[in-house]
């Protein structure tokens, strides 16, 4: 499952639309030419079109269910970046009211820090993904050593007190970006929301073969509809590429009024 959902993240979603209107529409062909074939037969239409109404009605809830995943998930990370600048930008404001020579160590440190968040994740690679968060986290040592110095040069501090809170803050802001990043819907659900998407297109055109209509025209049209709808939940689902895309912004505007200290 991991490796499939690795792929979605490489494949343009141009190519995802396609894929998934072919599919879909195939299905509805594949039903309407079985249903024309009973009904040169004589077959009865029976109730098959209330098969394919609760098909339909279940592609709805699953495709609302699937939406509102997605949604979540991208708020969440959309979430974490305000967080982390609002979490930086604090640390930095604290490390102002250590001693003045130990400022420019830490806030050069903090710039460096930044700079990762603001690439982390952008583009998608896994490889890149993984330096970035082991030089994160080297530098979150560095940061970490400093506050102990200072910690040991003034136990009873209140600047001290107040700077190491907040960058405890930043290391946990660390983790909730990580984890939002890599909470996705899962892989099994998107399978299972085309499949249901296939088995209801194909009630459908079996209804219409059955009563020995063929609308082909809109069937495709309902097919492109529903595999956009999809690709639109895929776009949510990776927020550093495609057309819905996640702004860095704040931590550019962090990096950029990061006092220099003293």
């Amino acid at each position: 499952m991991v490796e499939l959902f690795e792929l979605l993240q490489y494949v343009p979603l141009a190519w995802t639309l396609a894929a998934g209107a072919l599919l879909i529409a195939g299905a509805a062909e594949l039903g309407c030419r079985v249903g024309l074939r009973a009904y040169r037969r004589g077959a009865a239409p029976s109730d098959v079109g209330t098969l394919a109404a609760a098909a339909l009605g279940l592609l709805a809830l699953l495709v609302a269910f699937s939406f509102s995943m997605a949604v979540d998930r991208f708020n969440s990370r959309r979430s974490a970046v305000l967080e982390e600048a609002n979490a930086i930008g604090s640390t930095a404001n604290f490390a102002l009211m250590l001693p003045r020579e130990t400022q420019a160590p830490i806030l050069g440190e903090l710039r460096d820090y930044t700079r990762i968040r603001i690439g982390l994740g952008r583009p998608y690679d896994p490889d890149k993904m993984a330096r970035d968060i082991a030089r994160s986290i080297e530098l979150q040592g560095q940061l970490w050593r400093q506050a102990m110095a200072a910690t040991e040069a003034s136990p009873q501090s209140l600047p001290v007190y107040r700077f190491v809170g907040s960058l405890n803050e930043v290391n946990n802001v660390h983790e909730r970006r990580l984890t939002a990043l890599r909470n996705h819907v899962p892989f099994a659900v998107m399978g299972m929301l085309v499949l249901t998407a296939m088995v209801a297109m194909g009630f459908t055109g079996y209804t219409e073969g059955i009563t020995g209509a063929r609308r082909q025209g809109a069937n495709i049209l309902m097919a492109i509809t529903i595999a956009a709808l999809i690709c639109l939940i895929i776009d949510l689902n990776r927020p550093y590429r495609g057309l819905i895309q996640i702004s860095p912004q704040a931590l550019i505007d962090t990096a950029d009024n990061l006092p220099k200290g003293g």
